[in-house]
């Protein structure tokens, strides 16, 4: 009996077999191995077998008709015994436990082990086993077809980035590939269920007919066609193999038919237009390259168009072209499949979700379009045509059963394009497609937006980056569940960028979220979609607010697919407008530098707590920024219990502790020392209070001016704009920058002290530098290095000598702002000292800037000041610093490498000899070399 049988009697189309053994019993517990071969063995011989067990029971019958009295007085006798038996103590009887246990050992019942027939059991085992493995491979299929990689060859060949393979490179492609089956045997059917709409019926019959004789069955037909033409579909298919097809009435307008794709429960999905006829091994073609991994990610068919983007008027058909020599036979990427489409089943809910917002085409010749661009728009799918064998091709590929010259698709998509008004929603989709672009060379933006509140936080940015010709813009939204639809994106969209029609260069995709809830399930959904779009637009960068398990989901998206992905608070955006200026490439280093902040406290509690309070209030740009606190020797009880109390949220909190007096300048020098050269610190005393715009002058600053452009001399970024100067050792100078700059910045060579970012590469060699020149004071004095004109040469104990002279020699720079990020508060103890220099504590206490930021002036274009705040060039600062350094080194000056070995080479120094005679011979001295730096 065949398999398709067995399923038949399973089903219940055929009489059930006759039972066989249907007298064997079953014993339980089961007996050995060698009690079941005596039961058997008796079962065999019947009741003349002489077993010993036979000859007991005939020994007993002819007792009992032989002589009655013996036997009444043995049941006497043996009643006397059970009775003194159980009464005596010592001997011990069986339990109800025991007596039960005996029971079911010696028990003799039926159980369905009769019944079974263990050779059709053996069959269908083996079958489920085939069937689990199956199971097994599909469902890492999905995963596979479901999560494309950034770098899969589909996508790689939608972008034109390789070169296809032709037919017989895709016929060794599947030589390893087995067929995912559902059943054994003569016709082997694979999980796919082929859809059929049919207007007419002239065809249908050699149509059902070619895909009853794939060489891979599909599990189910069906035929999808009007109430009114349902019997003469009946009637024409009458003489085939209806086991498996299915005939539906459907009287939907349109091409709502599609709908009927929703309740597939196969793996697969097979559309069939209605003039086409698949070649003998067509099916089983798709479905191997399907289980490939150059193609499980693609829609695939031999039927294609592609839209040209440099001559829109014009479409090449596949695989017309192909034959007719302009192309060469290879699989490629094209716009659009035609005439049939094997899909996944996963595949299925985006087509539904487009059909709900009524994106479907009406025309029928244009259901491939809307298939291949839905399913690219909304899941990165991309849609490549195959070659086919061009000797038998009727044998591979389809036959077109109603041919002409060209299509009827291709005849549809020509017209389509030769509309102006659908040419540019037709191919502004097309610019991340690989195709040919008719400006500039673009780079694309997406912005993930998950509601109507964040959408209208973001499209200041949105608007801004749309007006940038070098830019793609995409939108993603999570969908009407969530909130915002894509049409509402269009509809708003012009009116809050204050356009009269949506901008044609913003693609809006709508992942259709299908949870409400902000839950697990919906962070897989987010997962799973947004890697899709991501692989196939390949942003330079991403751009979201979410919080929370979405912002978890978007995180993990973005290292899937590597692109860099920037959290903004919706409270912070309308300070980031200047994102727009920056570049993609500079934009897409958000994330890869740290800012740490470092605070300097002694006793003075209420003066950290307004430096803790003025942090806590600052935009953060939802960064992860560290906070170390040093508290020095001299702290108290009242420090130490703020500082522990503290609650820092946008980081971590570390706190150290100094047991032993120390002085100023190495708590401030060692209070960092950079990890790495994307680590950066803000450093800070008590005595400063933070605008609350600090921490974006710096990210921005830093942005512009060390990924944007970069220079060797700028060594650090001040947030303080100070109006006086202590440089001059006549005196202060006053000294106010908005009224010689034109700007937002400038550069100047004084290290700032109320509050600065200090890049590692300089900090580095600042330790350095300071280390060996402290050294030499406290040990040998073999060199003196004195800046002319400079207050801070005689402070020996401070950190600012050391660091100005190093400033001085390099030639470096620190940026400032010209409205202060920080402020001082001068506290003096005494009324009458606060009284007295009111006017100079009001100079040092400046106001703290907190509006945005506008364009921050190119780096070339900054002026600059010296240490003494008079202006200068770059040109005169090296000068002064190679001259000092010729005359306090002797080595040669080595290229920069942040390493200020070349400035600690003391000159060779005469020695003093004191002889009793003049004539005396000088005596030999040895040579002493003394280490100042290593």
């Amino acid at each position: 009996m065949g398999i398709d049988d067995e399923d038949l009697e399973r089903a219940g189309t055929r009489s059930r077999r006759q039972l066989t053994n249907s007298k064997k019993y079953s014993v339980y517990p089961p007996p050995l191995e060698k009690e079941e071969e005596i039961i058997e063995k008796l079962d065999e011989q019947g009741e003349n077998h002489h077993h010993p067990l036979g000859k007991t029971n005939n020994f007993l019958s002819k007792l009992v008709k032989s002589k009655p009295r013996t036997v009444a007085i043995f049941c006497f006798v043996f009643t006397l015994l059970f009775i003194g038996l159980y009464q005596s103590p010592s001997i011990h009887l069986l339990s109800r436990r025991d007596t039960s246990t005996l029971f079911e050992q010696t028990l003799e019942f039926n159980d369905s082990s009769q019944y079974t027939d263990y050779a059709l059991l053996n069959k269908l085992l083996i079958e489920k086993k085939v069937s689990s493995t199956s199971a097994l491979s599909r469902l890492d299929n999905y995963f596979n077809v479901n999560s494309p990689g950034q770098n899969s060859f589909a996508n790689l060949l939608s972008k034109g980035s390789v070169v296809g393979h032709t037919f017989d490179e895709l016929r060794r492609l599947t030589n390893s590939v087995s067929l995912p089956v559902v059943s054994t045997g003569k016709n082997r059917r694979v999980p796919v269920t082929a859809i059929i709409h049919t207007a007419t019926v002239t065809q249908l019959y050699i149509q059902v007919q070619a895909i009853l004789t794939q060489t891979a069955l599909p599990e189910h037909i069906w035929i999808i066609c009007d109430t009114a033409s349902k019997q003469e579909v009946e009637a024409r298919i009458m003489t085939l193999d209806r086991r498996r097809v299915k005939v539906m009435a459907r009287d939907d307008e349109s091409s709502l038919w599609l709908q009927t794709a929703a309740h597939v429960a196969t793996e697969f999905v097979w559309i069939i237009d209605q003039d086409i006829a698949p070649g003998k091994r067509y099916l089983e073609n798709l479905l191997k390259l399907s289980y490939t991994s150059q193609y499980k990610s693609a829609l695939l068919g031999t039927e294609g168009a592609v839209l040209n983007m440099t001559s829109r008027d014009k479409i090449e058909c596949i695989p017309d072209t192909m034959h007719s020599g302009s192309r060469q036979m290879r699989s490629q990427a094209v716009a659009t499949i035609n005439d049939s489409w094997l899909l996944h089943r996963s595949w299925i809910p985006y087509l539904m979700e487009a059909i709900e917002k009524d994106e479907i085409v009406a025309a029928e010749p244009l259901m491939g379009l809307f298939i291949s661009r839905t399913l690219y728009m909304t899941a990165g799918i991309p849609s490549i045509a195959l070659p086919t064998d061009p000797i038998e091709r009727a044998y591979w590929g389809d036959i077109r059963l109603q041919r002409t010259q060209k299509s009827e698709t291709c005849k549809a998509l020509e017209a389509m394009v030769k509309d102006k008004e659908m040419q540019d929603i037709i191919f502004q989709e097309m610019h991340y497609r690989g195709q040919p672009s008719q400006v500039v060379a673009t780079k694309p933006i997406l912005f993930y937006v998950d509601s109507n509140q964040d959408f209208e936080h973001l499209a200041p940015l949105i608007c801004k980056f749309e007006s940038k010709e070098e830019i793609d813009l995409h939108v993603v939204t999570s969908g009407s569940l969530r909130g915002l639809s894509d049409q509402q994106i269009r509809s708003s969209l012009p009116s809050l960028c204050g356009y009269d029609d949506f901008p044609t260069r913003v693609i809006v995709h709508d992942l259709s979220m299908l949870h409400e809830s902000t839950d697990w399930n919906l962070v897989n959904d987010v997962l799973h979609r947004l890697t899709r779009i991501l692989s196939v637009v390949r942003p330079v960068l991403m751009i979201h607010t979410l919080e929370n398990e979405l912002a978890i989901s978007v995180d993990a998206v973005s290292k899937i697919v590597n692109v860099p992905s920037i959290y903004l608070p919706t409270q912070d955006i309308s300070h980031v407008t200047w994102m727009t200026e920056l570049s993609l490439d500079t934009l897409s280093k958000w994330n890869s530098f740290d800012i740490k902040i470092m605070i300097t406290t002694d006793k003075k509690p209420h003066a950290l707590a307004r430096l803790l309070n003025s942090a806590t209030n600052a935009h953060y740009l939802g960064d992860k920024v560290d906070l170390t606190i040093l508290m020095d020797q001299t702290t108290d009880k009242v420090t130490q219990t703020l500082v522990n109390n503290y609650n820092w949220k946008k980081g971590l909190k570390n706190i150290r502790h100094r047991i032993a007096t120390s002085p100023k300048s190495p708590i401030f020098v060692e209070s960092w020392y950079p990890a790495s050269n994307h680590e950066y610190a803000i450093i800070l005393n008590n005595d400063v209070e933070l605008s609350p715009m600090f921490y974006i002058w710096a990210k921005y600053a830093i942005l512009q001016y060390r990924y944007e452009s970069f220079s060797e001399q700028l060594f650090g970024i001040s947030l303080y704009s100070p109006q006086i100067l202590e440089t001059d050792p006549s005196g202060r100078r006053l000294f106010n920058a908005s009224n010689l700059v034109q700007g937002n910045a400038y550069l100047m060579q004084l290290p700032s002290y109320a509050g600065a970012v200090y890049f590692p590469e300089h900090w580095r060699e600042f330790h350095d530098y300071i280390t060996a020149r402290t050294a030499d004071i406290n040990g040998f004095e073999m060199q003196e290095i004195a800046i002319p004109n400079l207050r801070s040469s005689e402070w020996d104990r401070s950190w600012r000598k050391y660091l100005e002279e190093l400033i001085y020699l390099r030639s470096y720079v620190m940026l400032y702002p010209t409205s202060s990020l920080s402020t001082i508060h001068l506290e003096l103890k005494k009324k009458a000292l606060r009284e007295q220099f009111k006017d100079a504590i009001s100079l040092y206490n400046v106001p703290l800037y907190i509006q945005g930021f506008d364009v921050l002036t190119k780096y070339d274009q900054l002026q600059i000041f010296d240490l003494w705040g008079y202006a200068a060039t770059m040109e005169e600062l090296k000068e002064r610093g190679l001259t000092l350094r010729a005359e306090i080194s002797s080595c040669t000056l080595i290229e920069q490498q942040y390493d200020p070995t070349d400035l600690l080479c003391p000159f060779a120094r005469l020695v003093t000899v004191a002889l009793e005679n003049e004539n005396d011979l000088l005596p030999e001295l040895p040579t002493k070399e003394i280490t100042v730096y290593n």
